[in-house]
């Protein structure tokens, strides 16, 4: 038998850009391994479009091998955890 102690809550949350504070459609994160020149340091940082687009044309006009590629949308948003719309 299930005893609910405690209901849950479903939270919820809206990401917004770290740079303009728009609403957030992309999500940029770095982990340093042992071993760096920034051992176990982390940057994760949240992006609008524009400053999304910015970020990776830099990359990309650095180190043209760096490429998007589709996600498979039959597992949930990374960001925010929610199903993929139709």
């Amino acid at each position: 038998m299930k005893k609910i102690i405690t209901p849950a809550v479903r939270e919820e949350a809206e990401y917004i850009c770290d740079v303009t504070g728009k609403p957030a459609v992309a999500k940029l994160a770095m982990r340093f391994g042992y071993g760096s020149s920034r051992d176990m340091d982390e940057l994760e940082v949240d992006l609008c479009d524009e400053v999304a687009e910015e970020v990776l044309k830099l990359l990309q006009n650095r180190y043209p091998q760096f490429r998007t590629q589709e996600v498979d949308h039959s597992h949930p948003c990374p960001m925010c955890g929610r199903a993929w719309p139709n």
